[in-house]
C-alpha cells in the first residue's frame, strides 16, 4: 500500500513538474506567471525526491510529504495574494482563489502532523521485548495452557497515562514489555513470572497507588499474597535505574534481583531450559516448581532466586 502511495506521488509529481516547467518558458513574458509555475515546478520536483526516498526508506516519509504540500497549498496562496495586490483589479479574483488554496493547505498540513504522530507511536509499537517473548515462548512450549491467560498488548496512551500518574519515565525495557503483554489473566493458579503473576498496566498502577505511592517501585508481578515483583524507577547513587526488585509483605526492604528487565528475563529463559524446572499439579491445574518435583517441596520463586544453587 504504501509502495502504491509513493509511486503515484512520484508519476504526480513528475507530470506536475514537467507541465509547469513548460508553463514557465512559454509565459517568460508574464513575469507572475512564469515565477508561481516555476514554484509549482520546484515543488513537484521536491515531492518527487521526498517520495523516491519513501521507496527506499519507511513510510515515515508519507507524513513529510503530506505537511510538504500542505505547506505548498499555504505557499501558493500567499503567492496568489501577492499577485493580486500587484494588480489591484485582480484582487478580487486572487482572494477567491486564495481561500481553497489557503483552506486545503491547512488541511492538508494538520492531516500529515497527524500521520507523523501515528507513525511515532507506530514506531514505539514495533518495540517488544524480545527476552520476554523468548521466555514466554519457551514457557508456554512446556505449559500451553499459559498462552491462553496472556493479555493483548497495551497501548502507547495506556502507558504514558500510568507514567504521568505516577510521575515516572518507563525504561525502554517496561515500555516494550507492556506493548508486548498487558498482564496475565489472574484467575489461573500459575502466573506468567515463574508463577507470579504478571499484572496489568491498571493493576499496576492501583496495586502502587495502595501500598507503595511514596516510592517509585512500580510491581509488575505478584504472589496474590502482598509480595511484589517490581522495577525500581529511583535513580540511585550507582545511577543505576530500573532494577527489578523484591519486596512487599515478607520483605519491606526491597532485594535487587537483576539490573534490568532483560537480564532478568534472560535468566527466566535458563531456568525453564534447566533441570531445575519442573511441572507439578495443584488443585487440578498445572503449576512451576523450582529445584524439586515435589510438590511440597518446590522453592517459592524468590526464595529460589536467591539460592546460590540457583540457576543464574
Amino acid at each position: 500500500m504504501r509502495k502504491t502511495y509513493y509511486i503515484l506521488t512520484m508519476i504526480i509529481s513528475m507530470l506536475i513538474t514537467i507541465l509547469f516547467i513548460v508553463v514557465a518558458f512559454t509565459s517568460l513574458n508574464e513575469g507572475m506567471t512564469a515565477l508561481i509555475s516555476l514554484v509549482i515546478a520546484l515543488c513537484g520536483a521536491g515531492f518527487f525526491g521526498l517520495s523516491l526516498w519513501g521507496l527506499k526508506n519507511d513510510h515515515s516519509v508519507k507524513g513529510i510529504i503530506i505537511k510538504k504540500t500542505g505547506i505548498f497549498l499555504m505557499a501558493f496562496s500567499v503567492i496568489v495574494l501577492l499577485a493580486g495586490i500587484s494588480a489591484p483589479d485582480k484582487i478580487y479574483q486572487a482572494i477567491l482563489l486564495l481561500i481553497p488554496f489557503l483552506v486545503a493547505g491547512i488541511f492538508v498540513f494538520k492531516k500529515g502532523m497527524s500521520v507523523t504522530k501515528k507513525y511515532e507511536e507506530y514506531k514505539e509499537t514495533l518495540l517488544r521485548n524480545e527476552e520476554w517473548k523468548t521466555y514466554t515462548e519457551k514457557l508456554i512450549t512446556k505449559l500451553p495452557h499459559l498462552k491462553d491467560t496472556l493479555r493483548d498488548g497495551a497501548s502507547i496512551d495506556d502507558i504514558k497515562y500510568i507514567e504521568a500518574q505516577a510521575g515516572v519515565a518507563f525504561p525502554k525495557e517496561l515500555k516494550s514489555l507492556y506493548l508486548t503483554n498487558d498482564g496475565d489473566d489472574d484467575s489461573a493458579v500459575c502466573g506468567m513470572l515463574l508463577g507470579f503473576h504478571f499484572l496489568s498496566l491498571e493493576n499496576m498502577f492501583n496495586e502502587w497507588q495502595r501500598s507503595y505511592p511514596d516510592t517509585k517501585w512500580l510491581p509488575i508481578g505478584t504472589d496474590g499474597g502482598g509480595n511484589f515483583l517490581g522495577v525500581d524507577l529511583t535513580i540511585d547513587e550507582n545511577k543505576s535505574y530500573g532494577n527489578v526488585i523484591f519486596y512487599g509483605r515478607d520483605e519491606q526492604d526491597k532485594t535487587v534481583l537483576s539490573r534490568n528487565l532483560t537480564v532478568f528475563f534472560e535468566r527466566f529463559s535458563r531456568i525453564v531450559d534447566s533441570k531445575d524446572f519442573y511441572i507439578g499439579e495443584y488443585d487440578n491445574e498445572k503449576v512451576i516448581l523450582l529445584g524439586t518435583d515435589d510438590i511440597e517441596e518446590g522453592s517459592y520463586l524468590i526464595d529460589y532466586l536467591k539460592l546460590s544453587r540457583s540457576v543464574k
